[in-house]
């Protein structure tokens, strides 16, 4: 009961007011959280997969390295050759170090293929949700757009209706929602048909364009 009587002791002109302040607020609430939602973050699962990427190329340079160092080793090891024992007992000449390093040099190999084959599968998953990603900011882009402007021509038509209550304050007796929707029509038509001579008045002798 409080509040109903509060709000029937004011006058139509303070009740107007307050519709249309409120109105107002609330546009403006609208475009603050229209420009907020541009400040997205990155997502979760494109900073994964960034992070994997970063990991897969490490190990790829990683068992290159420990490859290219094992050629080297086996360029630099001597060729075995067999002694003058070896040939009077017929034996081979020792060769355990050369085959110990074309085994490393082998598995080394396996594992730089492995290594590509994984950096490559991060290089193309990455592009994918890159791709995703931008489509996805586009898209929350233009929702933000348009709810945006839906925003600024609610504050338009807002604050056509407070000038309107300004130059001609007997309309507040209509009620606060038939001065918003004559705010509204006139922002309406101001957008629609653009400015209008500031000087022409309709048949009661109130200004055509309030702005």
């Amino acid at each position: 009961m409080a509040v109903s009587k509060s709000f029937s002791a004011l006058s139509p002109t303070q009740r107007t007011q307050q519709h249309l302040a409120a109105q107002e607020q609330q546009a403006r609430e609208r475009i603050a959280a229209a420009e907020a939602k541009v400040k997205t973050e990155l997502s979760l699962r494109l900073h994964a997969a960034r992070l994997y990427k970063q990991a897969t190329d490490a190990k790829f340079a990683e068992v290159l390295t420990a490859y290219r160092g094992a050629q080297e080793r086996e360029a630099a090891m001597p060729q075995p050759r067999r002694t003058v024992m070896d040939r009077l007992l017929g034996r081979q000449p020792d060769s355990k170090g050369m085959e110990a390093i074309q085994s490393e040099i082998a598995a080394l190999h396996a594992d730089l293929v492995a290594a590509d084959h994984a950096a490559s599968g991060a290089v193309g998953n990455l592009a994918r949700l890159e791709k995703a990603e931008a489509a996805d900011r586009m898209r929350r882009l233009g929702e933000m757009e348009t709810e945006y402007r839906s925003a600024l021509e609610a504050l338009g038509e807002a604050n056509m209706a407070q000038r309107i209550m300004r130059v001609f304050p007997a309309i507040a007796y209509c009620g606060p929602a038939f001065v918003s929707w004559a705010g509204s029509n006139v922002e309406r038509k101001r957008r629609r048909y653009g400015p209008r001579n500031p000087q022409a008045r309709t048949i009661w002798g109130l200004p055509v364009d309030f702005g």
